[in-house]
């Protein structure tokens, strides 16, 4: 199966909005095994519109749209296809109804244009919408080809995609495909490629890297007659690559989800562990990222943001002497800011972080992404250098990222020390 993304809208053609619905459907459609050749966006340009489907058609089995089903006048998804396609668009009774007990959800009144996203082909499947006004819609182009219709807003795109057009796609590829999601920090994409190429080239399972700020997620996929032959053939793999890697794997996943700050969190409380923190550069970044968690505040009790030296002075008590004679940028400061959260807070485990994110600041001495850590527990105190590069925001967002990891070492007993 061969599919082709077209997208709808010319708030995406000017980068108005960002386009993550392309990406969405990217990732789940290679999740499915579904080979993905083109993508397209396109305004909202009935001419050009047409040009799209027609092209689009020419090349892929599926076609997958998103945006361009709301009711006013430059929603002209459907109806170019219907145009491409030679078909009509009538009233749908069923997605009439589905949209009228919408707006009477919404407690909206419905106005006349509202009705045009009931307008479907006779031949359409309805794809329900759950979380919005305008229905999906699988149409047949012909040739065992079709258009399957899904709207913008991602809150109801993604749901729909992942409810009916999943199934939909699994009902009709004659397999089933498992995935692992391996998630890596600590290792680099290169050296990750090296230790793995030979698993990269193989047939099935297949083993794919892509990568974020700082990370590595390998995705595993078989593909098997059934969830649990294809679960079991991505097990060996599973222990070989923990293998040839080791300690950079800090998650593995049924789904693409996951984060640091989850497995941090998680790690916290399996191990019935609370946590401080105390925090210069990234101000107040680590432990934001954590409470996006949910139940992190079963492990998180507090912090501070020491962002100029006086108040690391002041709030945390680190001696003025320390940091005339150390710097605020080294390791006895960062240890010091560690020592006296865990203390205050009378928690298990507390972390901090100082340093120099730039632009300015910088000596030879200390340059510009010199990074210190403190983790302080009930036993001991040590502190994490981090030599770290690129712009502010990425050595702010590298640094998190490495505080959420020592944590979740810590607590495991992987760091050294």
């Amino acid at each position: 199966m061969i599919a082709e993304i077209l997208c709808v809208g010319t708030e995406l053609l000017m980068g108005q909005v960002l386009n993550t619905n392309a990406q969405y459907i990217a990732r789940r459609l290679a999740a499915q095994g579904v080979s993905i050749y083109h993508q397209q966006v396109v305004g909202d340009n009935e001419q050009r519109l047409e040009e799209a489907y027609r092209l689009a058609l020419s090349r892929a089995d599926v076609v997958i749209t998103s945006g361009g089903l709301g009711p006013t006048v430059d929603d002209i998804t459907k109806r170019t296809a219907a145009k491409v396609l030679g078909k009509e668009l009538v009233l749908n009774e069923e997605a009439y109804r589905m949209v009228c007990e919408r707006f009477q959800q919404y407690h909206r009144k419905m106005t006349l244009n509202n009705q045009s996203q009931a307008m479907f082909t006779a031949d359409t499947q309805i794809l329900p919408n759950p979380n919005g006004t305008a229905p999906g819609a699988i149409v047949p182009a012909g040739e065992g080809k079709v258009i399957i219709h899904l709207p913008g807003p991602p809150h109801e795109l993604e749901p729909m995609f992942h409810d009916q057009v999943e199934p939909w796609i699994q009902a009709r590829s004659g397999h089933v495909l498992v995935s692992r999601y391996i998630r890596i920090f600590g290792m680099g994409e290169s050296e990750v490629d090296m230790r793995l190429k030979d698993m990269e080239v193989r047939d099935n399972p297949t083993l794919s890297p892509y990568c974020s700020l700082g990370e590595v997620i390998l995705r595993a996929t078989a593909r098997a007659e059934d969830a649990q032959t294809a679960a079991a053939m991505l097990e060996p793999v599973i222990s070989e690559i923990r293998s040839r890697l080791g300690r950079v794997i800090y998650d593995v996943r049924t789904d693409d989800g996951g984060s640091l700050a989850e497995t941090a969190v998680h790690t916290l409380r399996d191990k019935g562990w609370t946590i401080a923190t105390a925090e210069s550069l990234t101000g107040g970044l680590i432990a934001s990222t954590m409470v996006e968690v949910p139940g992190a505040s079963n492990v998180v009790k507090g912090g501070w943001v020491t962002y100029q030296t006086v108040s690391k002075t002041m709030l945390l008590g680190v001696p003025e002497e320390t940091i005339a004679r150390c710097n605020v940028v080294s390791e006895e400061v960062a240890c010091a800011m560690a020592k006296s959260a865990r203390e205050q807070l009378d928690v298990d485990i507390a972390v901090s972080a100082t340093g120099l994110a730039g632009p300015d600041g910088g000596t030879p001495e200390r340059p510009v992404g010199t990074v210190f850590l403190g983790i302080a527990t009930r036993e001991r105190v040590y502190a994490v250098p981090l030599h770290l590069s690129g712009n502010r925001a990425r050595i702010r967002t590298l640094t998190v990222k490495h505080a959420l990891h020592a944590v979740t070492r810590e607590i495991k007993g992987e760091m050294e020390g």
